[in-house]
Formats: structure tokens, sequence, C-alpha cells
């Protein structure tokens, strides 16, 4: 589905809007959920769908979307 992932700045930039995302629920520290709800934000722009989903119609959040749901939350 990418044809260019996200680099190690998106790492980055990910921690830093999950660990705001915490502080503004009121959390002591970063929750799945925190991760999720940054994720669409910080890499639909750093990422590049292959020509073949493009030409399908497909949208990067879309893609983004399937590829978090895959992706099971460690349990607490």
């Amino acid at each position: 589905g990418l044809t260019l992932g996200a680099g190690p700045r998106a790492s980055i930039a990910l921690v830093r809007c999950a660990r705001a995302r915490a502080l503004l629920r009121g959390g002591e520290f970063v929750i799945p959920d925190d991760i999720k709800g940054c994720a669409l934000a910080v890499l639909r722009h750093r990422v590049r769908l292959a020509p073949e989903l493009d030409i399908e119609g497909l949208e990067v959040d879309h893609v983004l979307r399937q590829l978090l749901d895959q992706v099971p939350a460690p349990r607490l």
C-alpha cells in the first residue's frame, strides 16, 4: 500500500502529539488511544500511497486507518 513510509521524525512527532493529547485529557501517561488519535494528523503528509491505490481512488487516511485497525493495542 505505501511507497514511502514515515521516517524517524514522524515517530518523534507522534510521541509528542500523544503526550500532549494525554495531558489535555488529564492523563498521567500515554495510552494506545492517544497514539491512534494522533496518527492521522502526524502521518498523512509523511507517507505516499502506491500508484495502484491512488488510481483506485483510495485516500491516505483510509489506508492509515486500515493499518491502525490491524495493529493490536498492547494490554495495560
